[in-house]
């Protein structure tokens, strides 16, 4: 892990005070302390930030301060811990926030007004503070005081009845029900989404010296991901999802091959001639069921099968060799296994190496490069309440000296 004296980041200078749990906005404020922001987190009274329970943990043993999803978004950040529900508590969060730029959060709307965190409040004691709230609906409209997570706003932006899609298609909606990906998908987008419309906050109140609420709705930061979709039905009442339908064209699918799976994109007509070269012009790829696109997708059923037999002839790399030279945009299916071990992974280190207690484990890093102030390891993630006594101080210390 690189030392706290590594080049500054970009964002350097940049305080920012983060009142989050589990994923999205612990997320987001991860990236800003990745690329230099001074990241406070505060923490729960009691145990802290739920995430720390939620492991993997090394060798399968629970330990709060070895959580690897905990300490993937938690990495560069000072933590402190805060009863909330205690004017103390309350008293000393907003001395925090009197020396920050940015405020990050998810809480539930209930759990704002009680922590003294309503954006209207907020806005008259700290006027030039941005306040970035996640909630799963927003703070209006009629679901604003609807509870929910990770599952909840994935399902209802519709990401789950799109999923999977194309070349992934369900072939019975029935027997296929929705599904949601083993990963925090909305979480991460909804912290994504956030992180971009703070930067952006940043750079207005640096041009107006004013604050200002940015109000994400993690539920409209998922159904954003869906232009597909959504344009279909919003033209034609085309549902598309997981099922074939009108648009799509074959062969755009995936099949097994002798070591896993592969996608072959060929939808159309040029397509589909190059990979019959490259299969070596086979009789049956003469037909005239399989001329046009629409034949190949009509007659889909028999297609699949000569496709199935020659893709068992080879494996992934092989077929991604052979289709790079003739042009053609297929894809191998990695497991994490696989990606992690990857030669184009190592070479770039979008993977990095951290300890706890001794056990070593990977986690991303950045997935872009910056020469000049480059993304860093800076600090491992806090144990809880590791820096609570220091960051408080200073703040009662400031506080102190702004009323003299």
């Amino acid at each position: 892990m690189a030392s706290e004296e590594a080049v500054p980041g970009a964002l350097a200078g940049l305080r920012v005070v983060e009142v989050g749990e589990w994923v999205s906005a612990p997320f987001a404020a991860k990236l800003f302390a990745d690329f230099g922001a001074e990241v406070v987190k505060v923490e729960r009274a009691g145990a802290g930030d739920p995430a720390r329970t939620d492991g993997p943990f090394p060798g399968g043993r629970p330990d709060p301060e070895c959580s690897g999803l905990f300490l993937y978004l938690n990495t560069n950040k000072r933590g402190v811990q805060l009863d909330l529900d205690a004017d103390e508590g309350r008293t000393a969060l907003d001395r925090l926030l009197a020396g920050a730029d940015l405020l990050i959060t998810n809480l539930a709307r209930e759990e704002l007004d009680a922590a003294g965190l309503a954006p209207a409040s907020l806005r008259e004691r700290h006027p030039s503070l941005l306040a970035t709230t996640i909630t799963p609906f927003g703070l209006d409209g009629p679901y604003a005081d609807y509870l929910g997570d990770e599952l909840v706003t994935y399902a209802m932006g519709g990401l789950a009845y799109a999923s999977p899609g194309v070349p992934d298609v369900a072939e019975d909606g029935e027997a296929e029900p929705p599904l949601h990906a083993h990963a925090y998908v909305a979480d991460t987008i909804g912290g994504l989404v956030a992180a971009v419309a703070s930067m952006v906050g940043v750079l207005d109140r640096d041009a107006t010296g004013e604050g200002s609420h940015i109000d994400v709705s993690q539920q409209a930061a998922v159904t954003a991901m869906e232009q597909r979709d959504l344009t279909a039905w919003s033209y034609g009442e085309i549902v598309i999802g997981r099922l074939p339908n009108s648009i799509a064209r074959m062969p755009n699918y995936y099949l097994p091959c002798k070591d896993g799976y592969v996608a072959l994109a060929a939808p159309w007509d040029h397509q589909w001639a190059r990979l019959v070269k490259v299969m070596g012009t086979p009789e049956w790829a003469q037909s005239e069921l399989f001329r046009d696109d629409a034949g190949r997708t009509a007659h889909w059923d028999a297609l699949k099968l000569f496709l199935l037999e020659w893709t068992m002839q080879h494996d992934g790399a092989e077929i991604i060799r052979l289709a790079d030279e003739a042009g053609l945009p297929f894809f191998t299916y990695y497991s994490i296994a696989q990606m992690a071990d990857s030669e184009h992974v190592r070479e770039r280190g979008s993977l990095v190496e951290l300890a706890c207690d001794g056990d070593a484990f990977s986690m991303p890093g950045a997935p872009l490069a910056m020469q000049g102030t480059p993304w860093a390891l800076r600090r491992h993630a806090p144990r809880l309440g590791e820096h609570t006594d220091e960051v408080l101080a200073a703040a009662a210390a400031a506080a102190a000296g702004a009323a003299r």
